[in-house]
């Protein structure tokens, strides 16, 4: 399988009197179509780390290479071209515009890429509302929206641009124990009809030990990377 994410020995610290060192030579690669969860209490280091795989945040040192693209000469402009050609995020908190509809806040990423909206892209969108099962609601404000299909809205947003990989960040944390059954399944669903790839980061060991690997990290150091049944 091609592989869509290939870390080497990435390190990160901040702060430049007094530095404190986040990330300790981390290195693994995703393949193609993979479901990988990163796991980690806070301050572990998997947020920043996730920011730096995002293209949000450059290392100290190290090569990251996504989709045979390596980033470490890129400038802005070229980062932010990749990001938005390739990766899709998922957030624990689903950001959406308030004042637009589900559809509108679907058809954003797409909108503010190409500053209009093809047919195609309609339909496109169309498509993921009716995906995730939010065709019924399609028209309503964000606010008028239950949390797990405000997530669910976030979900397709994240899929308009038909990214290659998702990072999705404690996609769950702030819903119920129902409500994160059906978001889970639905990654999962994704994952398997559109073979995009995944990496979660959670601290929920339940949510992690469903996915087909976890890696664990521990004060910035992987300490555990295991294939899961």
């Amino acid at each position: 399988m091609a592989k869509v994410l290939e870390l080497d020995k990435i390190t990160k610290s901040y702060g430049k009197i007094v530095k404190t060192q986040v990330l300790h030579g981390i290195s693994f690669d995703l393949e193609e179509g993979s479901f990988t969860s990163i796991i980690g209490q806070s301050g572990s280091g998997k947020s920043t780390l996730m920011n730096i795989i995002g293209t949000l945040d450059r290392p100290d040192d190290g090569r990251i290479v996504i989709y045979g693209k390596d980033t470490k000469a890129m400038d802005k402009r070229a980062l932010a071209t990749l990001r938005n050609e390739t990766i899709g995020f998922i957030f624990q908190h689903h950001y959406l515009l308030p004042e637009f509809t589900a559809l509108e806040n679907i058809l954003m990423p797409y909108r503010i890429r190409h500053n209009t909206v093809s047919e195609a892209a309609m339909k496109h969108a169309l498509e993921l509302i009716d995906f995730v099962g939010l065709t019924h609601v399609k028209d309503n404000l964000a606010n008028e929206m239950s949390g797990g299909q405000q997530q669910r809205t976030a979900i397709a947003r994240a899929l308009m641009n038909r990214p290659k990989l998702i990072l999705a960040d404690e996609p769950t944390g702030a819903l119920d124990s129902d409500t994160t059954e059906q978001v889970y399944a639905l990654l999962r669903k994704i994952n398997k009809t559109y073979k995009t790839t995944f990496l979660v980061i959670t601290h929920d060991k339940k949510v992690a030990e469903r996915t087909d690997r976890m890696i664990e990290v521990m004060d910035g150091r992987i300490v555990l990377d295991v294939t899961l049944d």
